[in-house]
């Protein structure tokens, strides 16, 4: 028996640990935000995710898999994957991500460098009973992945359709392979559960989803709908893309956005997507990127976060509201953790960030690598005394939906959310007793977050 879903966990006990760790604090328009470690002498974490049990999960290059309870900030080492292979630059245990349908396929998905020249995609079954991986898939893809020294990219979603899109860099010494259809480097991938071709990929009988990319290091999936990357550009050609199906980014021939004559005319003859962001100035090595959509640090609503590793800073760049392009890009915590390797945004509004300084280029401090969460005033735990909390009615719901019951002194923010923290669809402004669709949720759990002025509660719904 699959041990039910904890997500309430993520939501209790704001700070509980953190007077045990330092603390760091800025301003972000005005409302001061609280950098807080609360995991610390780690050895180069690489991928956050949140997972469905509500614990902060993440990966090590050394092939580790920890879980954190964000309540109490207990750190739990579940597996080391013995295949990893470290050596280079950035190799070794790299992506991770959860089933689409976890709850009844409890697998758990990595990618990873297993030789010096090559990588796996590999599944493990999660026991939440014994709290163990059972034996490896192996390489779920039944070709070999191509890998390198570094320019591995490598960040692992699930999408919409209940298949997963894996970013591939060009392993360095793989540019010449960028615009062939026929291999791997530079591309993104895209596979379903076990390993195959979906039947509705862009190009009939590949993995390939587009191509053209240097090192796709970061790939988020916002709740406006759009697919983000970043990735490492050469010299000052650091960039973020919409990423789109079936189309050529451009490396090796363009250099972030076609500014040059013979970008222009690659880019004309090829429809290459350009940047919606491109670092000019400065050298970043964008990493892991993440979409902010809350109210707990409200100078951040509709913006993608960015980690830096180079640039030693979390980037974040304000998104027009169409989220098509970016209006402003400014840096936080410049040189004060040093590299930074990804960001989670978490479903209450908070933030976690990882540093990434005992990697080939880092300089590591006493405590590093270190896990740091970010939060305001305004974050909020499961709940709120200020008036009686709603209720969703009926729950669970089995019809097109439920009344949830809000208070009529204020206006406010419902959003639904799936397990993993992403929204899917959001009622603005409401109040009083207000109608929640279901019609578009398959059977699940779901969270109701809801956001008033001075009060704001977390809610579990049921759709059978």
């Amino acid at each position: 028996m699959i041990e039910p879903f904890r997500t309430t966990t993520l939501f209790l006990g704001l700070l509980s640990c953190a007077t045990a760790f330092p603390q760091v604090t800025f301003d972000v328009a005005g409302v001061p935000v609280v950098a807080t470690t609360i995991a610390q002498d780690l050895d180069v974490p690489w991928d956050l995710v949140l997972g469905p049990d509500g614990h902060l999960w993440f990966t090590e290059a050394n092939g580790n898999v920890y879980r954190l309870d964000l309540a109490t900030n207990d750190l739990h080492l579940v597996h080391t994957i013995t295949g990893v292979v470290l050596g280079g630059f950035t190799a070794g245990l790299h992506s991770m991500a959860f089933h689409p349908d976890f709850a009844d396929q409890p697998y758990i998905y990595f990618h990873y460098k297993n030789a010096s020249s090559t990588s796996i995609v590999e599944r493990f079954l999660y026991d939440a009973g014994s709290d163990s991986f059972g034996p490896g898939s192996g390489n779920l893809l039944p070709a070999t992945i191509p890998a390198g020294a570094s320019h591995n990219g490598s960040r692992l979603i699930a999408d919409d359709e209940g298949n997963f899109i894996l970013t591939m860099g060009d392993h360095m010494s793989g540019s010449a392979n960028v615009q062939d259809l026929s291999a791997w480097e530079g591309k993104f991938l895209r596979f379903d559960p076990l390993g195959g071709i979906p039947a509705d990929n862009p190009i009939a009988g590949s993995y390939v989803f587009n191509w053209g990319h240097r090192n796709p290091q970061g790939l988020v999936h916002a709740s406006n709908g759009i697919w983000y990357n970043s990735a490492h550009g050469q010299s000052n050609d650091d960039e973020v893309n919409i990423v789109l199906p079936n189309r050529d980014y451009g490396w090796p021939a363009v250099l972030g956005l076609c500014n040059t004559a013979a970008e222009q005319s690659y880019c004309a003859a090829h429809d290459v997507v350009e940047p919606i962001h491109e670092f000019t100035s400065e050298i970043v090595a964008p990493a892991g990127i993440d979409h902010y959509d809350g109210t707990a640090i409200p100078g951040w609503n509709n913006s993608l976060l960015v980690a830096t590793l180079r640039g030693k800073a979390l980037w974040q760049l304000q998104l027009a509201p169409d989220g098509m392009s970016v209006t402003q890009a400014t840096p936080y915590l410049q040189n004060t953790f040093g590299r930074l390797r990804d960001v989670q945004v978490l479903p209450d509004g908070r933030v976690v960030i990882c540093t990434s300084n005992h990697d080939w280029a880092g300089t590591p401090g006493a405590t590093d690598d270190r896990i740091i969460l970010l939060t305001s005033s305004l974050s909020t735990g499961v709940g709120s005394t200020l008036s009686e909390k709603p209720e969703l009615s009926p729950n669970p719901t089995g019809g097109n939906g439920a009344w949830i019951n809000l208070p009529t002194d204020d206006l406010f923010d419902v959003r639904i959310m799936d397990a993993t923290g992403r929204t899917l669809s959001a009622h603005r402004r409401i109040n009083g007793p207000s109608f929640v669709e279901s019609t578009t949720l398959t059977a699940g759990t779901y969270l109701v977050v809801v956001n008033g002025k001075d009060q704001r509660w977390t809610l579990r719904w049921t759709v059978l």
